[in-house]
């Protein structure tokens, strides 16, 4: 009988301790919840930095993009430039038409003149000698 109550007893200590580990086992999954939590909170801090970052750089980008001139204020800015460009092109040639004229002129009345010259040296040649 002695033996089967140091049974009894030395079970007894046996299930006290595996009911004290199963009860230290019980309590680190709480552990664990716990550091899983802090985890995905902290993860959920640097992505809602990131997020911030992130639309920061969107308004940025959309403030630069509102500076950007239309397609339509491009088209009429190279319209003018063109008008202007073809402006002066335009006035270059008419200067230029009218210095073409000119030489038509004075190249013709260069021509009479020298026509007039041997004119008068031929004349000059035919006259007998006055002495």
């Amino acid at each position: 009988m002695v033996l089967e109550r140091l049974a009894v007893l030395i079970g007894g200590f046996a299930a006290g301790t595996l009911m004290r580990r199963w009860l230290a086992g019980a309590s680190a999954p709480g552990h664990a919840l716990e550091r899983a939590t802090r985890e995905l909170k902290s993860q959920a801090r640097a992505h809602e930095s990131r997020i911030s970052r992130l639309e920061a750089r969107t308004d940025s980008h959309e403030a630069r993009l509102k500076e950007v001139p239309s397609t339509a204020q491009l088209v009429a800015a190279l319209d003018d430039l063109l008008a202007k460009a073809l402006t002066g092109l335009e006035g270059r040639l008419t200067v230029q038409a009218q210095s073409i004229e000119t030489l038509q002129m004075t190249v013709a009345q260069t021509d009479e003149l020298l026509e007039r010259v041997l004119e008068s040296l031929d004349t000059l040649r035919d006259m007998p000698p006055a002495n």
